[in-house]
């Protein structure tokens, strides 16, 4: 990885953040519009309501690109990556890697920075919207689980509960002293 983290996508105006979220649905099996549709209100509820003028343009672009195709199978239209589409997805696996280490740093540069009113807003919403956890563990530890180096999984796994024992350590100790 390298250390200048490249904020916008790798991929030469090839593909958008949509285009990209669309295109790993993909990468194991093809799916149908609506199954593509609905899948992303599912992972972004709360968020983000994908409409349907925003996915089946960004389907139509992808295929204008060359990388997905569709095929209509029992009067339903299938999407599936290309050659050309899993090359790019390949490509920004690296990518996809540093923008997670990114992010998870801008939170916590970003978080160490408010000021404490300004942290009660910010959490207080998060907390009201219904999303306990702003890091979703247990996603990250299900895809360990469907990596299929098992040796490397369970090194993963391991150092993800060293991470959540030190965590619940640091909680348990602030819960203990604003106790006092």
């Amino acid at each position: 990885m390298t250390t200048q983290m490249r904020l916008f996508l790798p991929t030469s105006g090839k593909v958008t953040p949509i285009h990209t979220i669309i295109m790993v649905q993909l990468l194991e099996k093809s799916r149908y519009g609506y199954e593509i549709l609905r899948n992303l209100r599912d992972d972004f509820e709360g968020v983000w309501t994908p409409k349907t003028g925003t996915v089946y343009p960004a389907l139509n672009a992808l295929v204008n690109k060359g990388l997905i195709e569709k095929e209509t199978i029992e009067d339903r239209t299938y999407y599936n990556l290309t050659d050309s589409g899993r090359l790019l997805m390949d490509e920004m696996s690296e990518y996809v890697a540093e923008y997670i280490l990114f992010n998870t740093r801008f939170i916590d540069s970003t978080v160490k920075q408010l000021p404490a009113d300004f942290i009660q807003q910010v959490f207080y919403k998060i907390y009201s919207s219904g999303v306990e956890e702003i890091l979703p563990e247990a996603t990250i530890v299900e895809a360990i689980r469907e990596i299929p180096n098992t040796s490397l999984a369970i090194t993963l796994l391991e150092g993800r509960r060293k991470v959540l024992q030190q965590k619940i350590e640091l909680v348990e100790r602030n819960l203990h002293e604003l106790s006092e």
